[in-house]
């Protein structure tokens, strides 16, 4: 891992802690127990025989109908922000689509990386380009075996 990397992680553990923990609160890294969590995360041929995980995210009542469409993407594919729109019946919302999909909280859990531009382009991606096409060329990857 670069510097920047580490710097990067340290910024966001430092905002963490800042607006969501409390000062006795530690982040500790446990593979022990977080093992299962991570193995069920990034397993994708077990996600349909297990049950779904359960998320609790804080947003307006549109961004929770985009966040809720963009569940039903299926792993290894892509769509538009067009036909995330057609998905909750708000055909003419795609740039407010677009602006959900951008506040998504979660990153891989509530897969906004598989939003694309109609154009067929990426798009962008809250978390950098170089992360969205590696998830999405992951996925496809694990989609074809």
């Amino acid at each position: 891992m670069e510097n920047e990397d580490y710097q990067r992680i340290a910024k966001a553990i430092a905002f963490i802690r800042q607006h969501h923990l409390s000062q006795e609160a530690k982040i500790v890294r446990d593979r022990h127990n977080t093992q299962a969590l991570c193995d069920r995360i990034f397993a994708p041929a077990t996600l349909k025989h297990q049950k779904p995980l359960t998320l609790l995210v804080k947003g307006t009542n549109f961004q929770i109908q985009v966040w809720r469409a963009l569940l039903k993407i299926p792993f290894g594919e892509i769509t538009a922000y067009q036909a995330v729109a057609e998905m909750i019946n708000r055909p003419t919302a795609t740039r407010a689509v677009g602006n959900a999909v951008g506040k998504n909280p979660i990153a891989y859990l509530i897969p906004c990386h598989r939003v694309i531009r109609g154009s067929g382009e990426l798009g962008g991606y809250r978390w950098g380009m170089e992360r969205k096409t590696a998830l999405l060329g992951w996925e496809a990857s694990r989609n074809l075996s």
